[in-house]
């Protein structure tokens, strides 16, 4: 089924009533504004990005057509497994990282290989214990990811979240946090702790005006008007949030990883900064802090004090065509320059043959300064 796509905003994604969303059935054809932009297929030669990244959100349905075995049981921090999603934030967040292509759409996931680990910590993404965040991103450490993508606004910091950012850092993974916020003059955590990239939202026209931002960001990357999925159906909804630009940061830092698995994690981060897609003037941007994520580059640029550049995993063959035989061509060639030399000679030589005749064989007197023979 075509048509067009369903608009839902990012309160929609709660649940209502203890009810949850109907499966998507509205495909979407063209591709996504997101994708065009970033053109990860580009590099998918090289890296699918096979990571394991945790979604610290309100869980990853694991009915999710394009995430079909892509999606661990995960934990839920109130006891249980977390590979459903009523709310169907987690999930629409997930499909961004690591849907699986499909035929009849154009829509995919940035890392369309990566393994997703669910972690809920959640039922609302608009209300979030600080807390239980930071049970929720030591869950996502200790299930061995590698990426840890949040995808909850929280302006209120805790020391058990700090600890928890800091547990990330000693066992070398890669945190990912909004950098947005719900009113002027609030903080985002974990995106203000060290060590974490803060993620920034813009839309297809460049930074929401409406956007606010409690973090100095670290890159930026596109949520706004934003195809995905939902829990169920082969379908596809439209939404947007400053939150959702996580998980195109996480999907190319996955992408990067795959290709350099021996970089710690802030080299990988310090990959993403160095290719960015950099603003006018000073960085780090107010808004977009380095400029916007660019995956391809991220993957591919020979950075300074690289020896080698990327190398890809897909072995091309190349046929080239039969030497030609240029014998014959060379022969021919010379045939003609002997033919050209003897025209030459033989011209010379009647030349000489006349001018005698004429003299009656007498030797040539010595020419005058004009040219001219002196006479005798």
């Amino acid at each position: 089924m075509t048509g067009v796509l369903l608009a839902l905003p990012v309160p929609a994604y709660a649940q209502q009533a203890g009810q949850c969303a109907p499966p998507e059935a509205t495909v979407a054809q063209p591709e996504p504004w997101a994708q065009q932009r970033l053109s990860p297929a580009r590099v998918w030669p090289m890296t699918k990005g096979a990571v394991r990244i945790a979604v610290v959100d309100t869980g990853v349905s694991a009915e999710a057509p394009t995430l079909a075995g892509a999606v661990s049981e995960g934990v839920d921090v109130s006891g249980g497994p977390a590979n459903t999603d009523c709310a169907g934030h987690g999930t629409f967040l997930a499909g961004l990282i690591a849907s699986r292509p499909m035929e009849k759409t154009a829509f995919a996931g940035i890392a369309p290989a990566a393994q997703i680990v669910p972690v809920r910590v959640t039922n609302d993404p608009a209300r979030v214990d600080p807390v239980v965040l930071a049970a929720g991103v030591r869950a996502a450490v200790d299930s061995g990811a590698r990426i840890v993508a949040i995808g909850v606004v929280n302006t209120v910091d805790a020391p058990e979240l700090q600890a928890a950012v800091e547990l990330a850092r000693s066992r070398d993974v890669l945190v990912i946090a909004p950098a947005a916020v719900r009113q002027a003059k609030q903080r985002a955590y974990p995106a203000s702790a060290d060590g974490v990239v803060a993620v920034a939202p813009v839309g297809p026209d460049g930074p929401p005006k409406s956007s606010l931002l409690g973090a100095q960001p670290t890159v930026a990357a596109p949520a706004e008007q934003l195809v995905g999925i939902g829990p169920a159906g082969s379908g596809h909804r439209l939404a947007s949030g400053p939150e959702l630009a996580v998980a195109f940061v996480a999907a190319s830092a996955a992408l990067v990883w795959e290709q350099y698995p021996e970089l710690p994690a802030i080299e990988v981060t310090k990959r993403l900064v160095a290719t960015a897609d950099r603003p006018s003037g000073q960085v780090p941007h107010p808004v977009v802090g380095y400029g916007i994520v660019d995956p391809v580059a991220a993957v591919s640029t020979l950075l300074t004090g690289q020896t080698k550049p990327p190398a890809s995993r897909e072995h091309i063959s190349m046929v080239l065509p039969a030497a030609e035989d240029t014998g014959p061509a060379r022969a021919a060639m010379w045939f003609v320059a002997v033919l050209a030399g003897a025209a030459v000679v033989a011209a010379g030589t009647a030349a000489v043959v006349t001018r005698a005749r004429r003299r009656g064989w007498r030797a040539a007197a010595p020419l005058g300064r004009r040219g001219r023979d002196i006479p005798t």
